[in-house]
């Protein structure tokens, strides 16, 4: 009896192997377009937009290789495969384990909660009770109007040392801590007058510049271009820091963006995210559409040793938490 591998294949075998290309056909297309057009992303905003969402696309081009390599059409299989390469190369760098080769000091870290609240959410008390369990030493708060403001006060006595600069719209931006906030200042970068806060804490013997920021999302030709020109402006700023940058915001952009890519050409600094995987933030109430908006992205000199999300605070965005400690180079010199 022959093995089935080299039988004649029947009626049934083929009609499943055609509907297998049939629908690994109607995936691959389109997945493969928007996949090219995301390196097209500094040529127009509609390309850039594409760009955002490649998590989506290498789960679709791994069922789509999956369907042509039992479809057995090689040509279309080996088409499918380098739409499997365009999105592979982009995403699981993002969770291979980084090592340092340095020392970490074995001290309290520094805990960074960061949480676009949404405006119009009235979940108040979940919000407080998350902080309250995390207990971070930095907290940055977005989107925070008047009666968020109000509300979180009662989080002066664990973080008692505050900017806050709540507005009625979406721009609403805070900086709660722990410990003693110095060189505060407001800055603008667009003539959106959308604010940014920067300010300066002392951690395990260094001054770490704490820089909040929540540029306009991309919506429209005029946000699109404020929100490149508010990462442009910020990236100057950072690049006359002397101290340990750690910004900290939603961007409104991805790590596929060309314009964050050149955010972090322009200023060195590195997403906390690597070697811990993509963790969407946005949008809470979609799962299959979630992409990772909410950035923590700091100095080469600091180390992460967690970076996780928090569940849902009644806010389109999840909370993203982070601890962060200084390398130890000293340690490591002969």
């Amino acid at each position: 009896m022959k093995h089935f591998w080299f039988s004649q294949p029947t009626s049934r075998q083929i009609d499943i192997k055609n509907i297998a290309f049939g629908l690994g056909l109607t995936g691959l297309i389109p997945c493969l377009l928007l996949s090219l057009g995301a390196y097209l992303g500094g040529v127009h905003r509609y390309f850039e937009l594409s760009s955002h969402f490649k998590v989506q696309y290498f789960v679709i081009s791994c069922i789509v290789f999956l369907l042509l390599s039992f479809a057995r059409r090689k040509n279309w299989w080996l088409i499918s495969l380098f739409c499997l390469t365009l999105n592979v190369v982009d995403v699981i760098p993002w969770y291979i384990p980084q090592f340092s080769g340095i020392n970490t000091p074995s001290g309290q870290p520094l805990r960074v909660l960061l949480a676009n609240v949404y405006s119009d959410n009235q979940r108040y008390a979940e919000f407080i009770s998350l902080v309250k369990a995390e207990k971070p030493q930095l907290l940055v708060v977005q989107e925070i109007n008047p009666i968020w403001s109000k509300q979180l006060e009662a989080l002066k006595h664990l973080l008692p040392y505050q900017i806050v600069y709540p507005r009625f719209d979406n721009f609403g931006i805070a900086v709660y801590s722990s410990i003693p906030l110095t060189n505060t200042d407001i800055q603008y970068f667009t003539p959106y007058d959308i604010p940014s806060i920067f300010a300066e804490v002392q951690w395990q013997g260094q001054t770490i510049s704490i820089i909040a920021t929540h540029p306009l999302p991309p919506i429209n030709r005029e946000y699109f271009n404020s929100r490149n020109q508010q990462l442009l402006e910020l990236g100057k700023a950072i690049n006359s820091i002397n101290n340990f940058p750690v910004v900290i915001g939603d961007l409104n952009t991805t790590m596929w963006s060309p314009y964050y890519r050149q955010f972090i050409r322009q200023t060195g600094l590195k997403n906390a995210r690597v070697g811990f995987g993509i963790l969407p933030t946005w949008p809470q109430g979609a799962p299959m559409l979630q992409i990772p908006l909410d950035h923590c992205l700091i100095s080469p000199e600091i180390n992460v040793l967690t970076i996780r999300t928090a569940g849902d605070i009644g806010s389109d965005h999840r909370p993203l938490i982070v601890d962060l400690v200084i390398l130890d180079r000293k340690a490591n010199r002969i």
